[in-house]
């Protein structure tokens, strides 16, 4: 079978590789048909680990945006997992041991693996995972099945955030995370106003649920976000993983307010700590998602087939991996989000 394989930083080997056996019990056999690339693939292919904090061994297919049809089934696999299913992946494997694993918060374990980081992923021909980590997706299409991973991140994020009906939420960052937010936030209820510099992007956030979208000074953009909130937003979500957004963020909110900081980065943030007990602020982590968020972004995903297809700026072959990766890293002016058809 085809596989497009990470050898080392910036290469990537379209190659032959053998097919995998027959799925155990609890396994599903899967023909991926479109990956998704994200921000994580960017990392592994430059060989950036800083991000990860685990070592990536080469070689490693990526991919963990997963579309896939079920080919075949293992022994005790459920019947929506039968043949000819289309499947999303939730790629995190937790561990089952540590403390984030006992207090059942898994997304965050400290010992976990992700399809198509630490594990081969989703650019290639087959693939085998265990049953617990296919969700049946219906007759969406499988572009727009694969965006289930990106906004499970999102579904989580807006659970952690405790978002709720008629709140005002800013987003800062209109990427794919921060698009995917939007149509979390918006299909919570919430009022959705989105922080980005580049015009096509807030235009494309217009279309995933938010009702503003916005671009400025810091001081003209926390003069427009009062105004629209009324004093202040409840939530405010930072996708752009920029070390100085957290700060704006902290600034910006209203007191008893929320901020979830969904994006990463290595910097430190330029924070005024005295902002947390004068406005008693809430600043939440987000990391991944369990299992209930997946499910329930495969079924947001559909209801939402619309808006997310419209997030598809590109589609490559498996054969140009490489040039698919490069071309989301290098053109964000343009690109929303890349996939790969991974079936021939």
């Amino acid at each position: 079978m085809l596989a497009a394989v990470t050898t080392a930083p910036h290469v990537i080997e379209v190659t032959q590789r053998p097919e995998p056996a027959l799925p155990r019990p609890g396994q599903v056999l899967l023909r991926p048909e479109t990956v998704g690339i994200c921000g994580s693939d960017f990392h592994i292919f430059t060989g950036d680990d800083a991000l990860s904090g685990a070592e990536r061994a080469y070689p490693r297919v990526q991919g963990h945006e997963i579309s896939a049809e079920v080919v075949a089934t293992g022994e005790d696999c459920p019947p929506e997992l039968s043949v000819g299913a289309r499947v999303a992946i939730w790629p995190l494997l937790a561990c089952g041991r540590c403390y984030p694993c006992r207090v059942n918060r898994s997304n965050c374990c400290v010992d976990f693996q992700l399809i198509g980081v630490h594990i081969d992923g989703g650019l290639q021909e087959l693939l085998t995972v265990p049953a617990t980590q296919a969700f049946a997706a219906g007759d969406a299409a499988p572009q727009v099945v694969a965006f289930a991973e990106p906004l499970s991140v999102a579904v989580h994020a807006v659970r952690r955030g405790r978002v709720a009906a008629g709140e005002h939420v800013v987003v800062l960052g209109a990427g794919p995370i921060g698009q995917a937010v939007a149509i979390a936030a918006a299909d919570a209820g919430a009022r959705v106003m989105v922080i980005d510099p580049l015009a096509p992007r807030r235009e494309l956030a217009l279309l995933s649920g938010a009702e503003a979208a916005e671009w400025g000074t810091p001081d003209g953009i926390a003069a427009t976000v009062r105004e629209w909130s009324g004093g202040g937003p409840q939530v405010v979500m930072d996708t752009t993983g920029d070390p100085v957004a957290l700060e704006q963020a902290l600034d910006m909110v209203v007191s008893a307010g929320r901020v979830v900081v969904v994006g990463m980065s290595g910097g430190a943030a330029p924070v005024r700590s005295g902002l947390l007990p004068v406005k008693e602020i809430d600043v939440l982590g987000s990391s991944c998602c369990d299992a209930a968020d997946f499910a329930a972004a495969v079924a947001l995903v559909r209801r939402s087939a619309t808006a997310v297809a419209r997030l598809v700026t590109d589609e490559f072959p498996l054969a140009d991996t490489a040039a698919a990766i490069a071309r989301a890293m290098s053109r964000p002016d343009e690109v929303m989000k890349v996939t790969v058809a991974a079936a021939g």
